[in-house]
């Protein structure tokens, strides 16, 4: 089989690369590269991709160094454009995309007209407020197979009219990732990073959310000055990490420089996988916004504090405490979650709903079973 996967985020490429390495054993793995991976703007994330020892059938340039709203409808423009030629040209039996972003729109457009089976990983999982909860659903339905991270989230697709046969609960493949990271100590990861990692340090990642465009300017400031007094009053660093693209974004990379100058913040654009795993495992706690405080986080045992509403409606797996944008309550959540030690014993012991690192196995098994000469997996059911 000739597989294909499609990738156009560090975030995505983290759950997606763990099914690589099985799938080579038996097909033709290649992929296709697009997006901020190749942004100068976002640290050229392609580095990483360079190191996973798999071949590029394709690179599109479908970033705009921009975060304005039409930046991403460009953008799947230009992708259905190139995914367009590179499967005339080589002609793949299967493509693969993981999460809910232009991508994963222009992937499954192609597939769905150029008769191309197409496996969406991450499908039937509810973001509030943001323009990727309709386009993550838009996706499953132009999808032939569908690799949940939950039994809630199959549940959601068998509601929405997808069959049975066509979903595998393989939970989420970048826990594997983690299990398998080799361990660093602060000495060798402040080396490694060639920044002095302090013993008490939170993370930063903080997005912005599509329905509050006009509020991410002053949603970031109450965050980097609430994170600033938290740090200096207790002695910690805050280490960010840079937004995704999403309109809004550049108004979040601009404070962020600002604040960068203060000596509470070490920012970081994108990071080596060893470097970023070992970062958060050694965390007090994760704050911000990001899908990772949901997704990954009760993997680490890690306390979250997510600011405003996105991430709203997805399963929390009981890491994860949403507060408002007020000071006092955003200094009040994080000393919680990095001081009071009855609520960090509950964390450590709470079951992770997204997997225990072994859902690799589970999708490549679930692929080995398609029979590409079955119309069964090319003709979706009739909805009314």
């Amino acid at each position: 089989m000739k597989i294909f996967i499609v990738t156009g985020a560090r975030s995505e490429f983290d759950i997606i690369s763990p099914i690589i390495e099985p799938l080579k054993k038996k097909h033709n793995v290649g992929l296709i590269v697009c997006g901020t991976h190749l942004s100068n703007w976002y640290g050229e994330s392609f580095s990483i991709i360079k190191n996973s020892n798999v071949k590029v059938f394709a690179k599109i340039k479908s970033d705009f160094d921009g975060d304005n709203k039409s930046k991403r409808l460009r953008s799947i423009h230009t992708l259905i454009n190139g995914i367009t030629k590179c499967v005339e040209k080589e002609k793949p039996d299967l493509l693969i995309y993981a999460g809910d972003r232009e991508e994963g729109v222009a992937a499954s457009i192609v597939c769905n007209y150029m008769n191309i089976l197409f496996a969406h990983i991450a499908g039937g999982d509810p973001v509030w407020g943001n323009a990727d909860d309709p386009a993550r659903f838009a996706i499953s339905k132009l999808a032939h197979m569908h690799l949940v991270f939950t039994k809630r989230y199959k549940q959601n697709l068998l509601k929405v009219g997808e069959e049975k046969f066509r979903i595998c609960n393989s939970g989420n493949p970048s826990l594997d990732t983690i299990r398998k990271t080799k361990d660093l100590n602060l000495k060798q990861l402040s080396k490694n990073l060639a920044k002095k990692i302090p013993k008490d340090y939170i993370v930063l990642i903080k997005h912005p959310l599509s329905s509050e465009e006009n509020k991410v300017d002053q949603q970031i400031k109450k965050t980097l000055t609430a994170l600033e007094k938290f740090c200096i009053k207790n002695d910690f660093k805050t280490i960010i990490i840079y937004p995704n693209t999403d309109p809004g974004s550049k108004k979040i990379i601009k404070n962020i420089k600002i604040y960068k100058k203060k000596n509470s913040f070490i920012v970081f654009k994108n990071l080596p996988r060893l470097e970023f795993v070992n970062l958060i495992r050694k965390a007090k706690a994760l704050i911000g916004n990001s899908s990772m405080g949901i997704l990954e986080a009760p993997f680490y045992k890690l306390p979250v504090v997510n600011i405003g509403n996105r991430q709203r409606g997805r399963l929390n797996a009981g890491n994860v405490v949403f507060t408002n944008y007020l000071e006092k309550n955003i200094l009040k959540a994080l000393n919680n979650a990095c001081f009071n030690v009855e609520y960090r014993k509950k964390v450590k012991k709470i079951s992770n709903i997204y997997g225990k690192g072994y859902s690799a196995s589970k999708i490549t098994n679930f692929i080995e079973k398609i029979n590409l000469k079955s119309k069964k997996w090319y003709i979706k059911k009739k909805l009314c």
